[in-house]
């Protein structure tokens, strides 16, 4: 039986005598002093984290009111006790700021609530760390604040909140789910995602007992309430627009479907008169001529004899490009003739900004129109560009870096004037700002140049924050280089020991240099060897405070790193998707095997004891590391997982187009006749029978289940320890606080279980850890030769 009383244990050894640490270690723990409050999932989940500006944005500035008058910010922390979100709207006035600057007093200065909303998240979010309010934006006048406030249905209503305080007021209906919005001079523009009901016949009827299905997915097929329109596997987008007193569709009833980016980046831009617009349109078809345009991934390009991208004008790769929209006529033309890169692997944000005198337009991540009787191939997609209606021509700023230098665009916005622009990129750590101007030869990169800056910028309200430093609000004078500390949201962390994390990077044996977040446990002992547990899927911003790690679904840096662990957030290869499509898993497979030689050479960690956690595309990353190395590994999670395999083929790439893509590439060509041999040598599935490490499985939502039973399945019918958790109502990035307790607390019980031989004494687990005992003992029966992969210490 496992000792259950270790915890309690290193509590009392510590205060008998130092020399019984040696002791507590060796049985899985380090002594903390009594004092120091232990950082927990529960601590992460209550933390307020800020959601305007963004706390993972590494340029993360309070928005100014266009009079210079006032900042507002907006927060959000949730509840474990109600399962709600609270989210804040906060607002300072400037001459506050400036009050406080001049002031000699140390105390912060409390920030105005202006808006509070609770509630239980439903809306879909693709970001961690969501809000019940997003998309906020100063109005036109000033005076008020719009923002999308989520109702208790889960749809989302474009709100004025005005500064007062009192009388906020829905601008559209409850009944209408917005997903983006732009105002400017009185026009609203906004985007409403379509909701259908459910069809009462599932593919085309026959007659009263059968019909046919040829052609659907399963998606539609199997979960017709999740995925209700048989034409696509997202709801297509209106675009409306309260422009003169009247609301208009601006599609009139024409489909427009786009990938989720798209949406929640909002390329809607309305004119500084109010009468004119840019926004994002879905192509209506792919000339052959687009073949020339290169793209970031060796899968997906516009060429259709190579990708068999689906011409249906929905498909997740389908291109879209911006329009210009006459609100006068309604008029929908093209700005530029010519797709986004974004659906071919170019991740620079996509952006529309006027310049202040209407006639020029700043936009972003585009492909240019070819010279006329010039074909050259391998053109990459511009990353900046202005467009002036005077010329009615677009100019290049500045190429995409992406596929080249691994950095994407992050924002850009005219300076002093429309003959100024400021462009921010970031990748790898790296954060770089350019200024571009345009002389009398054309637009020029000016090297050190300063930024100019309206006066209404005086003032600055910015985040600071870094790794192992939580996020607080300051405020700058600019004129006099004044600053200081605002307001501390989570006072409360102060209190608690919460370790060091660090920027880690080493090379492994393909020469390829890795960068992680390397956490460490509080009082970390030089000289222990500490279990590790890998965390995957992205280390995009070393200056960010690492909490949880890349996602709040399953990762728990700091609560593990509290409880003894060393943990390892590891970035994915920024070059993963210009590689061939066979070398993407082993590559990141081989990454995590150096890491673990690289940690285990230092002395930080006991090779015998790592973890792993695999989430989404990652997952496939993991499967594949514990097929190629199987010893190496001594519990693993796999949540919400994609893995390119054989059974997940089957089911959904008929009718998904990037179901059969993806997959195909990853294994060497389709699964049939002679190309069957190249899965049953590459995929996963096929593979199982070398997986020797436990395995605790996470399927949220319906679909999931379908995803991970290949892998449930083998495992389970091989008699391998294999756990397999089900959230029904989950969306893939968890928002609710009691779905991300079960996530994250799940990973580190199942982790301190494998890798401490630890159980907790709460009674309500019980059950948990008596299944975990049995798949231990029957990993060792069936396995009597490997050691066993978990700590069993008899009373």
């Amino acid at each position: 039986m496992i000792n259950r009383s270790r915890a309690y244990g290193c509590v009392r050894l510590c205060a008998r005598s130092a020399r019984f640490i040696l002791l507590a270690i060796i049985l899985g723990g380090v002594c903390e002093p009594a004092l120091a409050e232990k950082f927990t999932v529960r601590d992460s989940i209550e933390l307020m984290n800020f959601n305007n500006p963004y706390t993972r944005d590494s340029d993360a500035n309070c928005k100014t009111s266009p009079d210079g008058k006032h900042v507002f910010f907006i927060t959000t922390k949730g509840s474990l006790r109600t399962n709600e979100l609270e989210s804040d709207v906060w607002t300072y006035s400037t001459t506050q700021i400036n009050q406080f600057l001049e002031a000699k007093s140390r105390d912060l200065l409390a920030p105005t609530l202006l808006y509070r909303v609770k509630g239980v998240p439903q809306a879909h979010q693709v970001n961690s760390y969501g809000s019940l309010i997003t998309n906020a934006e100063w109005s036109s006048g000033s005076d008020s604040i719009l923002a999308l406030v989520e109702q208790q249905n889960g749809y989302r209503q474009v709100v004025r909140i005005p500064l007062s305080g009192h009388g906020a007021v829905g601008l559209t209906s409850s009944k209408l789910d917005v997903v983006n919005f732009s105002e400017t001079a009185g026009t609203i523009a906004y985007l409403v995602s379509e909701h259908i009901n459910p069809p009462k016949v599932i593919g085309k009827a026959i007659d009263d007992a059968s019909s046919d299905i040829t052609g659907l997915s399963l998606f539609h097929i199997m979960f017709p309430k999740i995925v209700p329109d048989p034409t696509s596997l997202w709801p297509a987008t209106d675009l409306w627009v309260y422009y003169k007193g009247k609301s208009h569709q601006i599609n009139d009833g024409a489909e427009w479907y786009y990938p989720s980016i798209v949406k929640s980046f909002g390329v809607i831009s309305i004119s500084p008169d109010g009468r004119e617009m840019i926004a994002a349109q879905p192509v209506p078809e792919i000339p052959r001529t687009w073949d020339v345009y290169k793209s970031a991934s060796t899968i997906f390009g516009f060429s259709t004899a190579t990708t068999g991208i689906d011409r249906s004008g929905k498909s997740l790769n389908w291109p879209w490009r911006y329009v210009y929209i006459d609100l006068d006529t309604m008029s929908v033309t093209p700005l530029v003739d010519t797709p986004s890169g974004y659906s071919l692997g170019y991740y620079d944000t996509p952006e529309a900004t006027w310049s202040q005198d209407g006639r020029s337009i700043l936009f972003t991540n585009s492909y240019l129109p070819l010279p006329k009787g010039k074909r050259q191939k391998d053109v990459l997609p511009c990353a900046a560009a202005v467009y002036e209606f005077a010329t009615k021509s677009a100019t290049c700023l500045a190429l995409s870096r992406f596929s080249t230098q691994h950095e994407y665009l992050n924002s850009v916005e005219f300076g002093g004037s429309a003959r100024d622009v400021v462009v921010k990129w970031a990748g790898e750590g790296r954060h770089i700002v350019e200024r571009y101007q345009e002389t009398i030869s054309g637009w020029k990169l000016i090297p050190n140049a300063g930024l100019i800056r309206s006066k209404s910028s005086m003032i600055s309200v910015f985040l600071r924050q870094d790794i192992n430093r939580p996020p607080t609000l300051w405020a700058s004078r600019r004129e006099d280089n004044l600053l200081k500390e605002l307001w501390d949201p989570n006072p409360q962390l102060r209190a608690i020991n919460l370790g060091e994390a660090s920027v880690y990077s080493w090379t492994d044996g393909t020469g390829y240099k890795w960068r992680a977040g390397l956490v460490m446990p509080p009082n970390f002992l030089a000289g222990h060897r500490y279990p590790l547990v890998i965390q995957t899927h992205g280390f995009s911003n070393e200056h960010e405070f690492l909490v949880d790690g890349s996602y709040t679904t399953g990762f728990a840096a700091r609560p593990l790193a509290a409880d003894g662990i060393i943990v390892l957030q590891m970035e994915d290869r920024s070059d993963r998707h210009s590689k061939p499509a066979t070398e993407e898993a082993p590559l990141e497979a081989e990454g995590f095997k150096s890491a673990i030689e690289h940690l285990s050479r230092e002395g930080l960690i006991d090779p015998t004891r790592v973890g792993i956690i695999g989430f989404s595309r990652a997952s496939w990353y993991v499967e594949e590391a514990l097929i190629e190395y199987p010893r190496t590994f001594r519990a693993s999670t796999i949540i919400d997982g994609v893995d390119q395999s054989y059974l997940t083929y089957l089911l959904f790439a008929p009718g998904d187009v990037e179901g059969a893509i993806e997959p195909e590439a990853a294994n060497g060509g389709a699964p049939f006749g002679t190309g069957l041999q190249a899965w049953v040598k590459n995929a996963t599935g096929f593979n199982l029978d070398r997986v020797e490490t436990p395995i605790r499985l996470t399927a949220l939502g319906p679909p999931s289940i379908l995803g991970e039973w290949e892998i449930y399945s083998s495992l389970y019918l091989q008699k391998k320890p294999v756990d397999f958790i089900y959230m029904p109502d989950a969306q893939h990035i968890l928002q609710k606080p009691q779905e991300r307790f079960a996530s994250q607390q799940g990973s580190v019980d199942w982790f301190r279980f494998w890798l401490q031989g630890y159980e907790d004494t709460d009674q309500k687990k019980a059950s948990q850890y008596r299944k975990w005992e049995k798949m231990c003992d029957m990993q060792v029966a069936e396995n009597p030769k490997l050691p066993a992969f978990c700590v069993r210490t008899k009373h």
